[in-house]
């Protein structure tokens, strides 16, 4: 996403179905817990912000960055909502429509294939907007932040989670291995950060919770599937691109215990005026 075009490859891991893919979902996620998501998040996270938000029947909610459709049917499902799904890359839109499809909801979910940074919806759509581990792929937060804010109505909700780094001295390696990126380059910020680019973009930051422990360990499981299925995933994805998401997950982890990057929910809304 960000100011990329409209494309990003993503079409790999979007693509669930795979070999691959399938016998490495089913390392990482626990029974129940595979909703096709590509970001680090459970059900539970999905749960917690659909309660947060308010979502139920009658709002309009938008999920940025929605990959292959899995959370967003899923929240649809569990709340009544209307969801939109906005995704960059075309198999994962054409992925989440079939998700949509196979479990009856495609009359009050949709999939729209558009870049975050230049979103097709009139201004105040949506009821509330959220995202799950995408903002990092965003080089121009600010931007985003207030075109996220056009598209919400006055007194809409805006959640994002997402890792957060400080890297210091002795970080190179792990800064580059993070911004060479999962699948696409990688765009960091710390939690003040974030902060301040919410406020420029006219926000107000109403709650922000740190969930560390559960996110290491699912951050641990998917460094012990890739290594586990690393000859399928290469002959599917390509030697190089296998073995540097196994590096970067060893960073990630070491990032993590030296208390160098850790993961927030941030949640803040419009102002009525």
């Amino acid at each position: 996403m960000g100011s990329r075009p409209t494309g990003i490859d993503y079409s790999d891991i979007h693509r669930i179905d795979s070999p691959a893919n399938r016998a490495l979902r089913a390392t990482i996620w626990a029974k129940g817990d595979d909703l096709g998501q590509q970001s680090f998040a459970t059900p539970r996270y999905f749960d917690f912000i659909a309660a947060r938000l308010g979502m139920g029947p009658g709002m309009r909610v938008l999920d940025l960055g929605s990959g292959s459709g899995g959370p967003a049917v899923y929240i649809a499902d569990r709340t009544g909502c209307r969801l939109t799904g906005l995704e960059v890359n075309e198999v994962g839109v054409e992925v989440s429509r079939s998700v949509a499809q196979k479990a009856g909801l495609e009359d009050r979910v949709d999939f729209v294939l558009a870049d975050g940074m230049d979103m097709p919806f009139d201004d105040a759509t949506f009821d509330a907007v959220y995202s799950m581990n995408v903002m990092n792929v965003f080089p121009d937060k600010v931007a985003l932040f207030r075109e996220v804010r056009r598209v919400l109505r006055p007194g809409g909700v805006w959640a994002f989670l997402s890792g957060t780094f400080e890297f210091g001295p002795g970080d190179e390696e792990a800064r580059r291995l993070y911004e060479a990126g999962y699948a696409i380059p990688q765009y960091t910020d710390d939690l003040a950060g974030y902060k301040r680019k919410l406020a420029e973009a006219g926000f107000v930051v109403d709650e922000v919770t740190e969930y560390i422990s559960d996110y290491r360990a699912t951050i641990a499981r998917w460094l012990d599937g890739w290594r586990a299925h690393r000859d399928a995933i290469a002959a599917e994805q390509g030697a190089d691109q296998t073995d540097h998401h196994i590096a970067y997950f060893v960073a990630y982890l070491r990032m993590i215990d030296e208390g160098k990057a850790s993961n927030h929910l941030v949640i803040s809304h419009r102002p009525e005026n």
